[in-house]
């Protein structure tokens, strides 16, 4: 095993939270071309919308996206979920994943995200996790394919790693009233009906889920659900 191997394994067993993990791994990507990183794992959610767990080193329109469901079913992920075969686009507007979808693909690029490459680790019963790399230029078939496939598919290793060892092992305590609050935002119900339904009031609704979002490190109740979730918190 290489240093630069050693060294992210031991930068990334140090981070104790998810998006630190997604950042150690934008820093490891970078010398090798890429601008952008993201992990993203589907969840068996027991609420009333399967959602994806979505980390990203940027808050861009890709990312915002991404992390709205918008491309779900687009190209890279359906490759993902078949094979752990690596999926690469060079960022030209012709061949392979290109095809598959032109228009997603050219406001894709629009908005300054172009070649890239990404890896699917299956995780049974229909789930998968992908991490994914792109860059804001056109990168050759030829090097995603054999110049930097290996040290990627040791980076997707890592963080996949990283990402299990946090399910396991997550320093994150949730309250009784933050899960029940968070189930009840899971499946769809506004912070009023979730006060009706506990017989709480929407300023007390509020303070838990503020609380664990605080917790989650999670921008929005969607996504502290959704890292709940993943983390087994909510079980």
């Amino acid at each position: 095993m290489n240093n630069w191997q050693i060294d992210l394994f031991t930068s990334l067993h140090e981070k104790t939270n998810m998006q630190d993990i997604v950042d150690v791994s934008l820093e490891a990507v970078k010398p090798l071309g890429f601008n952008f990183c993201t992990w993203r794992t589907q969840l068996a959610l027991p609420l009333a919308n399967r959602k994806a767990c979505i980390l990203g080193s940027s808050e861009d329109a890709v990312h915002q996206k991404n992390a709205s469901g918008g491309y779900d079913d687009a190209p890279i992920p359906r490759h993902c979920s078949r094979t752990t075969a690596p999926a690469i686009w060079t960022g030209q507007h012709e061949g392979g994943l290109f095809d598959q979808d032109p228009e997603l693909f050219e406001e894709f690029f629009g908005w300054g995200h172009r070649g890239g490459w990404a890896q699917s680790v299956m995780e049974g019963g229909g789930q998968f996790s992908m991490f994914y790399v792109d860059s804001d230029q056109v990168i050759s078939q030829s090097y995603l394919e054999n110049e930097v496939n290996f040290h990627l598919e040791w980076i997707t290793t890592a963080v996949h790693s990283a990402m299990s060892r946090m399910r396991q092992h997550s320093p994150v305590s949730l309250s009784i009233r933050e899960k029940e609050v968070l189930r009840w935002a899971g499946d769809g119900k506004t912070s009023d009906q979730t006060s009706q339904i506990l017989n709480i009031s929407v300023s007390t609704v509020n303070f838990h889920l503020r609380n664990a979002m605080m917790k989650l490190d999670a921008p929005n109740k969607t996504a502290a659900v959704v890292r709940a979730v993943f983390l087994g918190l909510l079980h």
